[in-house]
């Protein structure tokens, strides 16, 4: 492992003047729409009086200055990349040397509807073990924004993961200077650290993920038959998907038609964010808000919607949903598994099915295999402290 002067650009987060007074000015002139009754669970979607309530809080409270000092507070760089297809891309990201000499390369990839500040609670607890009273290893924790997304740059052709993990092993290797290194991810994220497993594997030495992307061709004769187990839980996702899935077929197919209204207005932004951080965290569902004001105070919700405002990135995050089937990245050739070891944690969502163990070892070389008794979609921000233990003892054991 070798480390060496960065070369990309420091980059610090300002937001100017004017652009803050325009969101306040938008807030003002929010139009709520009517909501039928029935609506305390979110049954229809955002809630109104939520929404009344974070609407409020961000015109009138949120302090932006405030968090985007607090982002600013970690390294950050800017560093052009090219892929494959001769495109360009501008990748943002967040750099913490971890404490002694022998620190771990981590690249850790956020998801949709997140961004790099998903992991901002959990930075400083693995790059820094010992100030929190707990033993090592300590990693150089790296966090990108993906391509698309907050201070990254916009795609002139939306990329996928397969892609997308080329960029970020160059990063590693060729920017940042690492023979090798490791990974954790959920979400999209975890598709693209999957395939960096996948396609970079000399230089991958583990993963650690909470959400597992990649599908094995059930068909084929290296598959043993689908147990009593995966059926049942192949019925219950498919179940639930149809619950869910209404924001993934729109940005899987017609993204433009929702783009304009997300560009235009904030509270439709937050609208449609909103929906996912209740129904995808691990949320008290039984108030209309406590339970979300609980597991995701304003500030920090606010804190990921703004930087989505701010850098106009809404739409070329949500075409990953096009680009990433396109690509085919989530279905593994016949025969074809990930070989690096793979630590897998669930963490509990509200009515999302937990994952056989024997399907995780269909497509991952899965030595650690966790369920936790809380937190949900967004653990790195949901239960912060959790999620810091787990990966740590996770790498530790598949690095031993």
């Amino acid at each position: 492992m070798t480390r060496r002067t960065i070369p990309a650009d420091p980059f610090t987060i300002h937001v100017p003047d004017h652009e803050i007074a325009d969101l306040k000015h938008r807030l003002e002139q929010t139009r709520f729409p009517n909501e039928p009754e029935g609506n305390d669970q979110w049954g229809y979607g955002t809630n109104l009086s939520y929404m009344e309530r974070l609407i409020a809080y961000w015109r009138d409270d949120f302090d932006w200055r405030k968090q985007e000092a607090r982002l600013n507070a970690f390294p950050q760089y800017k560093v052009t990349l090219t892929d494959e297809n001769d495109q360009d891309h501008e990748i943002h990201f967040l750099y913490e040397k971890g404490s002694g000499d022998n620190a771990i390369p981590l690249i850790m990839t956020h998801g949709w509807p997140s961004t790099f500040r998903e992991f901002l609670d959990v930075v400083d607890q693995l790059a820094h073990p010992e100030t929190y009273g707990k033993q090592g290893p300590a990693f150089d924790v790296i966090v990108p924004s993906l391509i698309g997304y907050g201070f990254s740059s916009k795609p002139r052709i939306p990329v996928g993961p397969a892609i997308i993990a080329d960029l970020w092993h160059e990063l590693m290797t060729h920017v940042l200077g690492y023979d090798t290194y490791v990974a954790q991810a959920g979400d999209w994220g975890s598709f693209v650290t999957s395939r960096l497993a996948l396609q970079h594997a000399d230089a991958v030495s583990a993963i650690h993920l909470t959400m597992l992307p990649l599908r094995p061709h059930l068909k084929h004769e290296s598959q043993p038959p689908v147990t009593e187990a995966e059926t049942k839980w192949i019925a219950e996702m498919r179940a639930w998907w149809a619950q869910e899935e209404g924001y993934r077929s729109i940005q899987s197919t017609k993204p433009m038609a929702l783009a304009f209204a997300l560009m235009d207005s904030p509270a439709g932004l937050a609208g449609w964010l909103a929906d996912k951080y209740y129904r995808l965290g691990d949320t008290d569902k039984t108030h209309t808000w406590k339970g979300m004001d609980t597991r995701f105070p304003m500030d920090t919700l606010l804190t990921q919607l703004s930087i989505y405002w701010f850098t106009g990135t809404i739409n070329a995050a949500n075409t990953l949903y096009k680009a990433g089937p396109a690509e085919g990245s989530a279905l593994l050739k016949p025969g074809q598994r990930v070989t690096t070891p793979t630590a897998y944690t669930e963490y509990p969502m509200d009515t999302l099915p937990i994952t056989p163990r024997s399907w995780a070892e269909r497509s991952y070389n899965l030595k650690r295999f966790r369920e936790m008794e809380k937190g949900g979609h967004f653990a790195a921000m949901e239960e912060p402290e959790i999620f810091a233990h787990d990966v740590r003892e996770a790498f530790r054991e598949l690095l031993d």
